[in-house]
């Protein structure tokens, strides 16, 4: 690129230099400092360089750059959501491809020329620039909101209970699987036609971790009907309840 395009250099290694970062680190500061002004501003100016589109002032490029980031973000929701990709690194891909692609098209299309001068300047009143600090302030906190919230978000938080009869072998098995988010202690209640009939006491499971037992169990020619409860020992209720018929039954 031309000395004239700096600003198009400098927005492609910003653009690399964040999809370096979303691969590099797991924090949020890294990639909130880099991302932020990409998503807000920087692929917006690429996007109204390579149309060709000129402002009267640097205020009025700064609302059209902000309004064709929007625009980019939004179009990269689509796009990402249809492909499963909806990732950090799936984003920085994409304003990777965005500001890259842009900022070719502007040199192919104009040339040095593409660097568009800056118009004189303007007086930006004290309104104004209130107005503007509020609105990024107002945005910065919304993102990281949302960056604070979808880390702290896990959906589906359940445990699995089970208990299958085995009729090759006249017994029964119990099954606990956990997917909450903390490690949990459990009572298992396990009675046969209303008596009880087994018990175990503060088992302890972890999240993803799997937890069986086998009961073996007299048969007999009358039907017989088993129940089993979980109980979870932090409030003292029943958590889930299963029921199954005694194999022979």
């Amino acid at each position: 690129m031309s000395g004239d395009n700096r600003d198009l250099r400098s927005a492609c290694l910003w653009a690399i230099a964040l999809a370096i970062a979303v691969i590099l680190f797991e924090g949020t500061t890294v990639r909130a400092v880099l991302g932020l002004p990409m998503v807000l501003l920087i692929s917006g100016h690429t996007l109204l360089r390579a149309i060709g589109i000129r402002a009267d002032s640097p205020v009025e490029h700064l609302i059209y750059a902000i309004g064709a980031s929007l625009v980019a973000g939004i179009a990269g929701g689509f796009v990402l959501n249809a492909i499963g990709l909806m990732t950090p690194l799936g984003w920085a891909i994409w304003y990777l491809l965005v500001v890259t692609s842009a900022s070719a098209l502007a040199i192919r299309r104009f040339g040095a020329a593409a660097s568009l001068p800056w118009p004189r300047l303007v007086p930006i009143r004290a309104p104004h620039a209130i107005a503007f600090a509020l609105a990024a302030l107002l945005t910065t906190a919304a993102y990281a909101l949302a960056v604070h919230d979808e880390a702290k978000q896990q959906q589906f938080k359940y445990t699995e209970f089970w208990m299958v009869p085995s009729p090759d072998n006249g017994s029964l098995s119990l099954g606990i699987r956990s997917e909450e988010e903390k490690r949990l202690r459990f009572d298992v209640e396990v009675a046969v036609d209303g008596l009880p009939f087994a018990v175990f006491r503060s088992v302890e499971i972890t999240p993803g971790q799997l937890w069986t037992q086998k009961i073996p169990v007299p048969q007999r020619s009358v039907p017989q009907k088993a129940e089993a409860r979980l109980y979870r020992l932090d409030d003292k209720r029943l958590y889930r309840r299963v029921s199954a018929y005694l194999p022979g039954s």
